[in-house]
C-alpha cells in the first residue's frame, strides 16, 4: 500500500512539473508574442509620426527633410522619399519607422487643396451699405492686375479699383475718386461681395500674431515674402481709429482688423486685407507712404467709411492676384485628401 502510495505521488508529481512547465512555455511565448506586437504597432506608430511632421512643417511654409532619422519614444523615424508635383497639388511619400529590430514602412499619396477664400473681386471691395468715401491728394486705387511686388502690370486678369453694394454708393466713389481710381471698369457695383465673417473664425484660431486689444503698432514685420502669415487684430467695435499702423509696418499674409483701422507711415502690406466692424471706418493717412498690394474688403454691419489721402504717391491699394495667390496657400489653410495609402 505504502510503495502504491508512493507511486502515485511521484506520478502526480510528475504530472504537474510537466504541466507547469507547459504553463511556462505558454507564458514565455504569449510575452514573446505581446512584445513582438509591441515593437510592431511602435514602429507603425512611429512611421506615421514622420508623416504628420513632414505636413506639419508644410503647415510652417518649410521643406521637411529627408532621410534624417528623429529619434523619439526610443525608436526613430525619418522620411525616405518626398516627390511633390510641379504644382505641388499631390504629394507622395514614403516613411519609415524603427523600434528595437521592428522596422515599418508607408507609401502614401496625398492631393493638397485649400480651404475656402474670400473671393476678391477688386483691388478694394466694399461690402457695407451706405458708405461714405474720399480721396484726397495722390492717394490712389487701381485694379489692374499687378506682380506680388505691385510694381509691374501683369498684362491679364484686371478688376474694377473699387466695387459697392448700391448703385447709389458707386455714383458716389466714382465722383469722389475720379482718375485715382484705376481698373476695369474704375468703379462697378457687385452685391456678391465676399462676406468676411465666412473666414473670421478661421484666421482667429490660425493667427501667428494675435493683437487682442486698440492700439498703435509700428516696427512690425510679419512674414515674408515666401513664408507668408496671418495677423489678426481684435479691436472690436469703436466709433474711433481703433487700431492704427505708423512706421515701419510690413507684412505678407492676411491681416484681419475687426474695428476701425487707420494705415500711416510706411506700411506695406502684401495680400489680403479685410477690415469688418461694426460701423467700419477704414482711413489711409496722409504720412508716409502706406500702401496694399493684394486686395484690400471692407465690411460693416451699419455702413462704412473709407478714406485714402496723401502726397506724393502715398496711400495706395493696388490688385495684385498674385500676391493673393500666396495669402491663399499659407500652409496652415491647406488640407489633405488620402489618395492611397499603402502600408
Amino acid at each position: 500500500m505504502g510503495r502504491t502510495a508512493l507511486f502515485l505521488v511521484l506520478g502526480l508529481g510528475m504530472a504537474m512539473g510537466f504541466i507547469g512547465l507547459q504553463m511556462y512555455r505558454a507564458d514565455e511565448a504569449a510575452i514573446q508574442t505581446q512584445y513582438a506586437y509591441l515593437k510592431y504597432m511602435n514602429a507603425r506608430n512611429l512611421a506615421r509620426a514622420s508623416v504628420h511632421t513632414a505636413l506639419r512643417a508644410f503647415d510652417k511654409n518649410v521643406t521637411p527633410e529627408v532621410l534624417v532619422k528623429t529619434r523619439f519614444n526610443n525608436g526613430t523615424f525619418q522620411i525616405d522619399s518626398l516627390a511633390p508635383s510641379a504644382d505641388f497639388d499631390t504629394l507622395q511619400m514614403i516613411t519609415r519607422g524603427t523600434y528595437a529590430e521592428s522596422t515599418y514602412v508607408m507609401r502614401l499619396k496625398l492631393h493638397r487643396s485649400t480651404r475656402p477664400f474670400p473671393t476678391v473681386g477688386a483691388a478694394i471691395g466694399i461690402r457695407a451699405a451706405p458708405i461714405s468715401f474720399s480721396l484726397n491728394g495722390h492717394a490712389s486705387v487701381d485694379g489692374r492686375a499687378y506682380d506680388t511686388t505691385g510694381t509691374h502690370l501683369i498684362g491679364s486678369g484686371d478688376k474694377p479699383g473699387i466695387t459697392t453694394m448700391r448703385i447709389a454708393d458707386s455714383a458716389t466713389v466714382a465722383t469722389e475718386g475720379g482718375a485715382n481710381i484705376s481698373g476695369n471698369p474704375p468703379v462697378k457695383t457687385d452685391t456678391t461681395v465676399a462676406d468676411p465673417s465666412d473666414y473670421l473664425d478661421i484666421y482667429k484660431n490660425s493667427a501667428d500674431f494675435f493683437y487682442n486689444t486698440a492700439g498703435t503698432y509700428s516696427g512690425q514685420t510679419w512674414g515674408s515674402s515666401s513664408n507668408p502669415v496671418i495677423v489678426y487684430c481684435n479691436a472690436g467695435d469703436d466709433t474711433s481709429f481703433a487700431v492704427k499702423f505708423t512706421g515701419g509696418v510690413t507684412g505678407y499674409g492676411i491681416l484681419v482688423v475687426r474695428g476701425n483701422v487707420q494705415f500711416n507711415g510706411n506700411l506695406n502690406f502684401y495680400g489680403l486685407v479685410i477690415v469688418d466692424g461694426f460701423n467700419t471706418t477704414v482711413s489711409f493717412g496722409a504720412a508716409g507712404t502706406p500702401g496694399v498690394v493684394g486686395g484690400l474688403i471692407v465690411a460693416g454691419k451699419a455702413g462704412a467709411s473709407v478714406t485714402l489721402k496723401g502726397t506724393g504717391s502715398n496711400g495706395k491699394v493696388v490688385y495684385s492676384p498674385d500676391a493673393l495667390a500666396k495669402a491663399k496657400n499659407i500652409g496652415k489653410l491647406r488640407y489633405y485628401t488620402i489618395l492611397d495609402w499603402y502600408e
